[in-house]
C-alpha cells in the first residue's frame, strides 16, 4: 500500500514538470484504462502508454535528474550527432531538445517493436524525418533471435523480459555496435551516445566489434549488475579506448558518464 502511495505522489510530481497540468491529469484519471497519455512541455509532445510501463523510460527521463544532471557536465555543439542505445519511447532525443539542442544526426535503436512504434511517433512527430529509428538489438556478435515482447516498460533484456507479460514473438536482428555506428553516421564521429541495454553493455564492448566506440565523444552508459571480474574488465576496455569516467548520477549510481580524452572529430569542419 505505502509503495503504491509513493508511485502516485512521484507521479503527480513528475506531471507537474510538463504543461497543461490539468489536462494531463483528467487523462491520467479518466483514462486510466486506456493507457495513453499525451504529454506537453514547451515544443514538445509525445505519447507514453502507462499500461505498458514506458513512463520511466519517457515521461520520467525528460522530468527526472538523472540524465540531464549529466549534461552539465558535457560540452556539447548546439547540433548534436547522438545515438540512443536502448531508446525506449524517446525520452533521451526529446530531453535533449528540452535542453535547447537541435541534431544533425539521429539514430535511436530499440528492440522491442510495441515500444519502437511510440517511439517512432514521437520522434517524427517532434524531430521529423531524418533520424534513423532501428528496430533491432545491439550485440556483441550479428545473428537473428526471436524473443517473446511484453507490450512496453524499461527492463526488458535479449536474455528474457525482466517485467512485463509476453503478448507475441518476434524475429529480431541483432547487430553489433560498429554496424549500428555505419548505418547510423558513416563514418563520422558521435558527440554523445547513450546505452542502456539491460546487460547487453557486456557483450557489446568485450566484444571484438566495438572498435568505432573511439569515435564517440561522451558516453552514457547505465551498467547493470554483473560480477566484480566482468565489470573491472568493462572498465578496463573502456579506459583502453580513452574513456575517463567524470560522473556518476545522483539519481541512479548505476548511470555513468564517460568521456573520451583521445576523441578528435575531424569531420567537423
Amino acid at each position: 500500500m505505502l509503495q503504491r502511495l509513493s508511485n502516485v505522489l512521484c507521479g503527480l510530481r513528475a506531471i507537474t514538470q510538463f504543461d497543461r497540468i490539468f489536462f494531463t491529469l483528467c487523462q491520467r484519471l479518466l483514462g486510466r484504462k486506456l493507457g495513453w497519455t499525451i504529454y506537453a512541455k514547451g515544443r514538445l509532445k509525445f505519447l507514453v502508454d502507462h499500461l505498458a510501463g514506458d513512463q520511466s523510460g519517457t515521461r520520467d527521463c525528460i522530468a527526472g535528474p538523472m540524465y540531464r544532471e549529466l549534461f552539465k557536465e558535457m560540452q556539447l555543439p548546439r547540433q548534436l550527432r547522438l545515438l540512443d542505445l536502448g531508446a525506449n519511447g524517446g525520452g533521451f532525443p526529446l530531453l535533449c531538445l528540452d535542453l535547447g539542442f537541435e541534431f544533425s544526426a539521429l539514430t535511436c535503436v530499440e528492440v522491442n517493436p510495441f515500444t519502437h512504434s511510440r517511439l517512432s511517433l514521437n520522434i517524427r512527430q517532434n524531430i521529423g524525418l531524418r533520424p534513423k529509428i532501428l528496430n533491432v538489438a545491439i550485440g556483441g556478435h550479428p545473428r537473428e533471435l526471436t524473443l517473446s515482447f511484453p507490450s512496453g516498460g524499461t527492463g526488458f533484456s535479449i536474455y528474457g523480459a525482466a517485467d512485463g507479460t509476453a503478448n507475441e514473438d518476434a524475429l529480431i536482428e541483432v547487430l553489433t555496435l560498429d554496424e549500428i555506428m555505419h548505418r547510423g553516421f558513416g563514418d563520422e564521429a558521435v558527440d554523445l551516445c547513450k546505452m542502456d541495454v539491460e546487460g547487453a553493455e557486456y557483450e557489446v564492448l568485450l566484444g571484438d566489434s566495438a572498435d568505432s566506440l573511439h569515435r564517440v565523444h561522451y558516453l552514457v552508459i547505465e551498467i547493470h549488475a554483473a560480477g566484480s571480474a566482468r565489470q573491472d574488465a568493462l572498465l578496463r576496455k573502456l579506459k583502453t579506448q580513452g574513456f575517463e569516467r567524470i560522473k556518476t548520477s545522483t539519481a541512479c549510481d548505476d548511470v555513468h558518464l564517460f568521456v573520451n580524452r583521445q576523441w578528435t572529430d575531424s569531420s567537423r569542419s
